[in-house]
């Protein structure tokens, strides 16, 4: 697809351990107006794709509420919402994401939204929940069951987009080095050896998606353990050092002792890949469709972009990762339940996702909304990634909560990739944490 024929937008991140038991502000800081009914709701988010747009399409449709909006950075989300807790200040809706999820619900900071999901949708023609693709209310419940086990609800937030990974590409260089979107994993590493020969750095990594990949390898390699005993870790049948993990680990080490990552990708940001391949310095890019708007506005104009979805490195469908990566919650302790619902609702609801330009571009996960024929095309890579399903966003257990995430991403994955940690240590580095964090 030329560039020049759609805008795209972006989305993801990270937030670290909160204060339990706080909640969402006096009323004068919820900004309450006790001289109407209009009420101020709080709204933070490290999702653009809920943005201004969002907002004012909201109000206009809801003059008796007002959303003081506020968007943080990915790497500024961890430290703005721990300050937020500690205050007492969860906004009365907020944007989280898996294994943080369950710290979050563990703490008592998010609303019980069983009974809601069972009432209308925002247009108020279904109920809310039968509006989302039914595999992806289903894994953000197994995220909960997963990372807290057996509760009488699941339900504590809602996805807000299903997260699809596929790989960009350029055809106009694949064509010049006589490349074809590959099928196979053989055919998907001798790309990246042509692209490397003729100078270009075949794969994109950056440090918030730096799991990305093993991730994806361990969907291959511990899928059929995995799906006969979902229990493995629990019981201890399988463990950070069964082979089929370390196997995960070996081969994403394997694509970097190759040069096929840039040598900065470790500590870049996502803006620098996108910079990178917009500059046609970067081959391929592993991506999500909200992270696009910055290359579509930016891509030369002879640029014709593409998408595939990645191989199976085991030879077996290949699962997209995402699913209900990305969800919005409601704070326990807000002083508005009701109006914020309606909020929530809305940001999952057609009315929004078809009516906001940004998010025309975005997989919804809900059922039955129509897309351009043009950009279904060129996200057929995204499409075909989700026809395969969904790996379990919690399946070899580093995204189970804040801590094991967090040093899984920042320590130990970049020191093995610089040979500072072995394969034996990061393995019983995770094991131990793992062990840990589940007995607290």
């Amino acid at each position: 697809m030329n560039k020049k024929v759609l805008p795209l937008i972006v989305s993801l991140g990270l937030f670290g351990s909160v204060a339990a038991g706080c909640g969402s502000g006096d009323g004068a800081k919820q900004g309450a107006d006790k001289g109407d009914k209009t009420v101020t709701l709080r709204l933070l988010s490290t999702n653009p794709l809920v943005g201004e747009d969002s907002v004012k399409l909201f109000e206009q449709q809801n003059p008796g509420i007002k959303i003081s909006y506020e968007y943080v950075p990915t790497a500024d989300y961890s430290a703005k919402f721990a300050a937020l807790a500690a205050a007492g200040e969860i906004p009365d809706v907020f944007w989280t994401q898996s294994g943080f999820y369950t710290d979050q619900i563990k703490q008592g900071l998010a609303m019980d939204l069983t009974k809601e999901l069972k009432g209308k949708n925002y247009e108020g023609d279904k109920t809310w929940e039968e509006t989302f693709v039914p595999a992806l209310l289903d894994n953000a419940r197994n995220v909960v069951k997963k990372g807290l086990g057996e509760r009488e609800t699941y339900d504590y937030g809602v996805p807000f987009t299903m997260t699809t990974i596929a790989v960009l590409y350029d055809k106009t260089i694949f064509d010049k080095l006589g490349l074809k979107p590959p099928t196979t994993w053989d055919q998907f590493m001798s790309n990246n050896e042509a692209l490397k020969q003729a100078g270009y750095t075949p794969l994109s990594m950056h440090n918030n998606w730096i799991d990305w990949y093993p991730r994806l390898f361990w969907d291959q390699y511990t899928r059929d353990e995995l799906t006969k005993n979902p229990n493995a870790f629990e019981d201890k049948t399988m463990t950070f050092s069964s082979d089929s993990v370390k196997k995960g680990l070996t081969a994403f080490k394997d694509l970097w002792d190759k040069g096929y990552f840039p040598q900065n990708g470790i500590t870049a940001e996502l803006q620098t890949m996108q910079q990178m391949f917009v500059q046609r310095k970067l081959g391929q890019f592993l991506i999500a469709p909200d992270k696009l708007e910055y290359i579509m506005n930016n891509a030369p104009k002879d640029m014709s972009l593409a998408t595939y979805s990645l191989p199976g490195i085991a030879g077996l469908p290949s699962r997209s990762l995402g699913g209900s990566s990305n969800v919005f919650a409601v704070s326990a302790s807000t002083k508005y339940p009701e109006e914020a619902v309606k909020l929530l609702k809305f940001i999952t609801s057609k009315t929004h996702f078809s009516q906001v330009d940004a998010l025309k571009y975005s997989n919804s996960g809900l059922n039955n909304l129509e897309s351009d024929p043009q950009l279904a095309q060129f996200l057929s890579g995204f499409t075909n990634a989700a026809a395969a399903g969904f790996s379990p966003d919690i399946l070899v257990p580093t995204t189970i909560n804040t801590q094991i995430s967090t040093a899984f991403k920042t320590d130990l994955l970049p020191n093995y990739l610089m040979g500072k940690y072995d394969l034996d240590y990061v393995c019983s580095q995770l094991q131990k944490i793992y062990e840990e964090t589940r007995a607290k």
